[in-house]
C-alpha cells in the first residue's frame, strides 16, 4: 500500500484504534488512487503533488480525519451527526466509519483548493487525484506552456499560453 512509516505508525496502535486507521487508509487509496503516502505534521497523510489532501490518526477515544486545510469542511455538507467537526477537523467515533461517498467530497474539496493556484505551477486533477492539466499561472491567467493528460497519463497536447 505504501510508506513504511505509516506502516510503523499503525503498527504502534491498539486493534481498537488500528481498525478505523486502516479502514480510512484504504478508502482513501481507493478514491484517490493518484495520492502519495506520507507523513505530514507526524500524521499519516495522503498527498498529490507533495500537496495534502487527507491526514489521519487515532486519539483516545476517537481517531479524526484531517483535510489538510481550514476551509474545506465547511463546503461539505451532509456529515453525520455523530461526527464532531470543527475548521480543520473531523473527529470520529472509533466505532464509526465515514463512507466513500463523504470521502469523495471531501478529496474533491480539497482537490479544488490544490488547484486554485493564480501565480505559480498549477495542477488540475481527475477526481482520482490523477493530473489533468499543469503549467504556470501569472495573475489569474495561464502562462507558459501548459500540458494536458488524458486520465490514462497520456498526454493530449501542449498549449503556450
Amino acid at each position: 500500500m505504501g510508506d513504511e512509516r505509516i506502516d510503523r505508525h499503525l503498527a504502534l496502535l491498539s486493534e481498537r484504534h488500528r481498525a478505523p486507521l486502516m479502514h480510512i487508509r484504504a478508502l482513501l487509496h481507493e478514491v484517490l488512487p493518484a495520492g502519495d503516502e506520507t507523513i505530514k505534521y507526524a500524521m499519516p497523510c495522503i498527498a498529490v503533488q507533495g500537496k495534502g489532501v487527507a491526514a489521519f490518526d487515532a486519539f483516545k477515544e476517537h481517531w479524526s480525519y484531517f483535510p489538510m486545510s481550514g476551509s474545506v469542511l465547511e463546503q461539505v455538507t451532509g456529515l453525520p451527526d455523530w461526527v464532531e467537526a470543527d475548521r480543520g477537523t473531523l473527529r470520529v467515533p472509533l466505532d464509526k466509519r465515514l463512507t466513500k461517498q463523504i470521502v469523495k467530497r471531501l478529496v474533491r474539496v480539497r482537490l479544488d483548493e490544490i488547484s486554485a493556484v493564480t501565480n505559480g505551477k498549477r495542477f488540475e486533477f481527475f477526481d482520482d487525484g490523477t493530473v489533468k492539466a499543469s503549467g504556470s499561472m501569472k495573475n489569474g491567467q495561464r502562462h507558459g506552456v501548459w500540458s494536458t493528460w488524458r486520465r490514462d497519463g497520456t498526454l493530449v497536447k501542449q498549449t503556450r499560453f
